[in-house]
């Protein structure tokens, strides 16, 4: 009896591993490097999420910074394409388009990709996005300095062509809005933050909404994009009281009044604050069926009621590092979906996509990655940083 139940279980073991060998060698685990010519709709209609990796500007001081669109596919290969590197760099969807950014250029994509070249090239990236009112692609650089005082500079145009331009702002954070973008910009000189409209068309115009009252940007720090609704903007920002405690709270503008709300939103003691930083700020919160979400660095997923301004915390993703340490993880909301892309060593593909429903408040779905850990290998002295993730919808 205990032999055939030692046999039993070799047996057991045996189709456990062949089993998850015929999941690994299915399909193609290599990557594969694509050009802009092989790039067009077949490649989009059968990419699941693009996922955007580059070095960090410290390391295009050569002009060897590289940067990877990573398209993961429906049936979890990679297809890659390498461009020049910009940290902070950022993808766009819009109106069946895709718009691939780097230090050089814009690649936008239809039926096929356009390339366009720039000579001014652009190291660190600020908002990148899609206006669908005007139909124009566009992203925002935090640029430096120069003789006139700081400047960041715009990309911005279609298939037809692209212009260049300029917005005299630090931008401390943004977010994008149906015919405009938003921008909280800082005066270093006055030391205040400015709440602020740029309406993107055939030239830039910006417009100042409201200084931010109560706001002290020495010890302050943006935590997610501007939202907005029909009544009022919303923010989300910090203020660090001590090495291990912080508050977080809710900067409320009412759109006609210009009248100021702020709500305390999350508060931490005695706590590691560098690893309640969200994965991404750029992707952190979102606005579905009258409620503000928002995900922090341990994967905690916060909820404020537009209508009875009540503050839940929903749900938390499933076993989320409460490490400081990350390694490529990001989210992205998508309507009533939260994406997660997650790494988790010694699993059946170390990286993952993961789905949760906002309404649920619990996880629907994992996909798994192959092979992204090949793709993000240690090269020629470089290391690329994940910075954007779109799910296609």
């Amino acid at each position: 009896m205990k032999k055939m139940i030692y046999i039993g279980s070799i047996v057991l073991i045996a189709i456990l591993v062949f089993s998850l060998l015929l999941f690994r060698f299915s399909v193609k685990e290599e990557f594969s490097i694509i050009t802009a010519e092989s790039i067009n709709k077949d490649v989009l209609n059968n990419t699941k999420a693009i996922i955007y990796f580059s070095t960090t500007a410290d390391q295009d001081y050569d002009n060897k910074g590289v940067s990877y669109a990573v398209f993961v596919q429906k049936n979890h290969t990679l297809k890659v394409f390498p461009m020049n590197g910009l940290e902070l760099g950022s993808i766009a969807i819009g109106n069946d388009q895709l718009l691939l950014e780097d230090k050089n250029s814009f690649h936008l994509v239809d039926d096929e990709m356009k390339q366009f070249h720039f000579e001014e090239a652009q190291y660190t990236g600020e908002r990148t996005g899609y206006l669908p009112k005007q139909d124009i692609f566009f992203s925002i650089y935090n640029t430096g300095f120069n003789s006139g005082g700081y400047q960041s500079d715009v990309r911005y145009g279609t298939s037809d062509g692209i212009k260049t331009g300029s917005i005299p702002h630090y931008i401390v954070a943004s977010g994008v809005n149906a015919d405009h973008v938003n921008i909280l910009t800082q005066d270093f000189e006055k030391n205040i933050y400015t709440l602020q409209e740029v309406f993107i068309e055939e030239d830039i115009e910006v417009k100042e909404i409201s200084v931010l009252q109560n706001a002290s940007p020495e010890n302050m720090q943006a935590l997610a994009p501007i939202l907005a609704d029909k009544n009022y903007y919303y923010l989300i920002l910090s203020t660090i009281e001590s090495e291990t405690n912080e508050s977080v709270g809710i900067y409320r503008i009412n759109k006609i009044t210009r009248k100021q709300d702020y709500f305390e939103f999350i508060k931490y003691e005695n706590t590691d604050l560098t690893a309640t930083i969200p994965y991404n700020y750029k992707n952190s919160a979102t606005i579905y069926e009258e409620k503000l979400y928002y995900i922090n660095g341990l994967g905690e997923v916060y909820s404020f009621d537009l209508q009875t301004n009540d503050i839940i915390r929903e749900f938390e993703i499933d076993h989320a590092s409460k490490s400081k340490i990350r390694n490529n993880e990001e989210t992205y909301f998508y309507e009533n979906q939260l994406y997660v892309l997650r790494y988790q060593q010694n699993t059946r593909s170390d990286y993952s996509l993961e789905t949760y429903s906002l309404q649920q408040g619990k996880r629907t779905d994992v996909f798994d990655i192959l092979a992204l850990d090949k793709v993000l290998q240690f090269k020629n002295n470089k290391r690329v940083y994940s910075y954007d993730l779109k799910v296609l919808h």
